[in-house]
């Protein structure tokens, strides 16, 4: 027995098969067109990218402003993106807050990332190493955010450094990995040379450092030389005024005489203490200063004992206004006074007009506040980018011994109305 099976496939005509073979191949054709299209527009595409990054590093290899180059960053990133505003921002030494690169920056972006970075939203970009997106609150409606953050951290050898702040109407979703990777390449590039320069900047403050202790040193040195050389002339002028006394007191002077003998004896005792105060200030090299409370109004006093006759010689009166029960500042007196030799120092004597200084000491909120207050301008900054002048010298030394009492200082000359010099000594110091 036979049986057939009976099929319901209908035999599709042969020009019909024709039809649909084409209709497939007009397809395909069309898939390849638009896949061509899409491959064209991402050559262009890298392409494009390729010519941003080039002309970024040629615009770029010289400059050494991180001010420019944050600026130049700026310009390049809409380029591959749309944007509002951008900031580059680095953490302070403290870690406290993140500082434009633009000291001058005051952008909302920048309060903005603070923000962010105060209430832990940087968090997620530090850990994950990865950029993040946030929206903007501000520029809701109720289709969304019209901008949003896209925030990239900064590294360096694994430790945070900050963060490439971008402010852009482009949402997550139509942020390519092509702009990410782009903006990368430029971010890393610019930051290269940003650290570069930083770099020239730490090492020139050192080369003036460096020069500021040389002539500190050169001078110190020289102190030291002239104080042995003083000593030794001192001794010499000392020891003949012992005579003069002896030998007057062995003198019968006659009863009318006895007034000029004392009178002699007065001054030479004056010669005596000024001997005594000069031996003093001469012994500059101490083996290791120790810090101690001092009295400032103390330390004035000696002092301007020592250079009230130079004063008067440069035309200058000095005057003391002390004020009473000045608590102790923890110092030592070589530092006071090398502070009031190199502020001194600052004061122009070359006028012929007769001017006068005044040195002042006052007491408040927890500070004792030294001012050196002068009819007379201060000295020029002559100096320059390779040879550190008088004036600056004298400039930092004062900042390093302020630096020393965690103080501060402030200069100011005002033209033909004098100068004034003001030191702040806190009381309370921070546990070393």
């Amino acid at each position: 027995m036979i049986l057939h099976k009976e099929t319901n496939i209908e035999a599709i005509p042969f020009y019909e098969s024709l039809v649909n073979l084409t209709e497939f191949k007009e397809r395909a054709a069309e898939r390849k067109r638009e896949a061509n299209k899409v491959n064209a527009f991402l050559l262009e595409k890298y392409s494009f990218i390729i010519q941003t990054v080039i002309e970024f590093e040629e615009d770029t290899k010289t400059l050494g402003d991180p001010n420019i180059l944050a600026a130049k960053l700026g310009i390049y990133l809409k380029k591959i993106l749309p944007l509002k505003d951008t900031a580059l921002l680095l953490f302070d030494n403290e870690y406290l807050n993140l500082k434009p690169i633009d000291k001058l920056d005051n952008s909302k972006i920048v309060s903005t990332i603070n923000g962010f970075y105060k209430e832990g939203v940087l968090n997620l970009v530090f850990d994950s190493d990865k950029e993040i997106v946030v929206p903007d609150l501000e520029s809701y409606n109720s289709q969304g955010p019209k901008l949003n953050y896209l925030i990239l951290p900064i590294k360096d050898d694994g430790k945070n450094e900050g963060v490439l702040a971008i402010l852009t109407p482009l949402a997550k979703e139509k942020l390519g990995d092509l702009e990410k990777k782009s903006i990368r390449i430029l971010l890393n590039s610019a930051m290269a040379k940003i650290g570069k320069a930083h770099l020239k900047e730490k090492i020139k403050d050192t080369y003036k450092e460096l020069q500021t202790y040389q002539a500190k040193l050169s001078n110190d040195f020289r102190l030291a030389a002239i104080g042995e050389l003083t000593n030794g002339i001192l001794e010499e002028i000392r020891n003949p005024m012992q005579v003069i006394i002896s030998q007057l007191d062995l003198l019968n002077v006659k009863p009318e005489y006895q007034k000029e003998t004392k009178k002699i004896k007065r001054q030479i005792n004056k010669i005596s203490k000024a001997i005594d105060r000069l031996v003093k200030f001469s012994e500059v090299n101490h083996d290791e200063i120790k810090i101690q409370p001092c009295s400032i109004n103390k330390i004035i006093k000696e002092y301007f004992s020592l250079v009230k006759s130079t004063l008067e010689g440069l035309n200058l009166e000095g005057v003391l206004d002390l004020e009473n029960r000045i608590p102790s500042v923890l110092s030592h007196p070589n530092y006071i006074f090398q502070l009031l030799n190199n502020i001194f120092g600052l004061i122009n004597t070359d006028l012929q007009s007769r001017g006068g200084v005044i040195i002042q000491t006052r007491y408040k909120n927890n500070e004792v506040i030294l001012r050196i207050i002068s009819t007379n301008e201060l000295k020029k900054d002559t100096g320059n980018s390779q040879k550190l002048s008088e004036y600056q010298i004298n400039v930092n030394i004062i900042a390093n011994l302020m630096k020393r009492h965690e103080g501060n200082y402030k200069i100011e000359s005002f033209e033909n109305k004098g100068s004034a010099i003001v030191l702040t000594f806190p009381l309370k110091r921070r546990i070393r």
